[in-house]
């Protein structure tokens, strides 16, 4: 089975290196069916990642025109990634991916994926190096965002473990980690959400896997939780890495099917693996 859509896609309007109309000729060349655009979210305290307020509606504008030029070769739908901490309403969007890219600390917003630098000092002054307390503090805002808005897509979901090889921050074999990750799949379960299984940390080169790891796919497979596989693109040329090996490890952890963005006027569909 091939995966034929991708959920989330970053362009120019805010991290990405590539246009919105270079993600769509992109998906064409792969074969996708339909491709959702979610640049990330505005937000007021670390404005080099994401839309600027004032570009908002310029980024609504353009997929709506691309939408106009390329359907129905491809069902082109307006997402954004919000995190946690946006100012952004998802309401003008089709879909949004609800992510937590920082932690909220006495000196300001850490991004548990930035500077890793500044997370390993956050990690060492504010933590005091302890592991636990660092999950439990990530997870915890995942809790919260799940219970609070009950969103479609859960994005790269333990992002935490980006630089871990880097600054060694947990050991996701710990009994006690793993049981505050199981406990936090098992919250956005009861919500309802979509688990993003992100390929974007390979397509960059920083980890090997995707997000999540796959123990937690295993246990998110005995929930009963759904899956949508995405690139988390930021680059044209990679807007399918990966997407064979996730499927091949969907299929040995016993999934039967994954959901992706529709191709007509249905938001998302479920395919068969």
């Amino acid at each position: 089975m091939q995966i034929t859509s991708n959920c989330h896609t970053h362009t120019q309007f805010c991290d990405g290196k590539s246009s919105a109309e270079e993600m769509v000729l992109a998906a064409l060349r792969h074969g996708l069916k339909s491709l959702g655009f979610t640049s990330h979210a505005p937000q007021m305290f670390d404005p080099s990642y994401c839309i600027a307020p004032s570009s908002e509606a310029d980024y609504i504008t353009e997929i709506q025109r691309l939408r106009g030029c390329y359907e129905p070769r491809l069902r082109i739908w307006l997402g954004i990634e919000r995190d946690l901490f946006s100012c952004a309403s998802p309401l003008p969007y089709d879909y949004y991916i609800a992510s937590v890219h920082y932690l909220p600390l006495p000196g300001g917003f850490v991004a548990v994926d930035g500077n890793p630098e500044i997370l390993q000092e956050s990690f060492r002054s504010y933590f005091r190096s302890d592991s636990l307390c660092f999950a439990n503090t990530y997870y915890g805002l995942i809790r919260a965002y799940a219970c609070a808005y009950r969103p479609p897509i859960i994005g790269h979901f333990d992002l935490i473990k980006k630089y871990n090889s880097l600054l060694n921050l947990f050991d996701e074999n710990d009994p006690a980690y793993r049981n505050i990750a199981f406990g936090t799949l098992r919250c956005i379960r009861d919500c309802d959400c979509l688990l993003e299984v992100n390929t974007g940390g390979i397509a960059r080169g920083r980890i090997s896997d995707p997000y999540p790891s796959r123990f937690l796919l295993e246990a998110w497979h005995e929930m009963g939780g759904d899956v949508i596989v995405s690139s988390d693109c930021h680059d044209a040329e990679k807007i399918t890495c990966a997407f064979e090996d996730a499927v091949r490890e969907l299929r040995e952890i016993g999934f039967r099917r994954v959901t992706q963005l529709g191709t007509g006027k249905t938001l998302f569909e479920r395919t068969e693996l």
